[in-house]
């Protein structure tokens, strides 16, 4: 008995070294998202003053009652938007259990991410890579409904952005909603 406890304690230990995390990874599968968490997100690349502004239009947009229905063909993909550099990108998700990819774009400006377990992640962390030469990584996490979600952006000039994905959270992407 002490043989095969003392047997699964070091395999424990072994695998658990084996999994690294980036930085500041949100981790777990799905977590409790409040409409705040979506509009500190969505707002947080504006002034002070604008900003409470946007967060209640997040807030009541939240309040207000609508269906809960996907378009079709659209259960596992949606509207994206990342907040960066004090500009709102937005554009599309597509996912699928081993593999998931954005593209989201600011005027001339655009970032893609994904990645694939068929081509060797070892997590779902993003890969992102922008035409301005810039790169990094996205880290994403589900709301409890398992199609909206959050996450953060990390690019290697120090740029950080956040992420709100899904229907729920966005309706649309474009045109873009909450705007001073």
């Amino acid at each position: 008995m002490f043989r095969l406890v003392a047997i699964a304690a070091g395999l424990s230990t072994l695998l658990g070294g084996c999994v690294l995390l980036p930085p500041a990874h949100l981790g777990g599968i799905s977590t409790k998202v409040a409409p705040e968490d979506y509009g500190q997100r969505l707002c947080g690349h504006l002034d002070l003053e604008d900003y409470s502004a946007c967060l209640s239009q997040v807030l009541e947009y939240f309040e207000t009652p609508r269906s809960d229905t996907i378009p079709a063909g659209h259960s596992t993909s949606g509207p994206i938007a990342v907040t960066l550099d004090d500009k709102v990108y937005i554009g599309h998700y597509d996912s699928s259990p081993l593999a998931s990819s954005f593209r989201v774009s600011s005027g001339s400006n655009t970032c893609s991410g994904g990645y694939s377990a068929f081509a060797g992640s070892v997590d779902a962390v993003f890969d992102v890579y922008c035409n301005d030469g810039r790169s990094g990584w996205a880290d994403l996490i589900l709301a409890m409904d398992g199609r909206n979600g959050i996450g953060r952006l990390a690019l290697d000039d120090g740029s950080k952005g956040g992420i709100v994905f899904g229907y729920t959270a966005l309706g649309q992407a474009a045109p873009y909603p909450y705007r001073p």
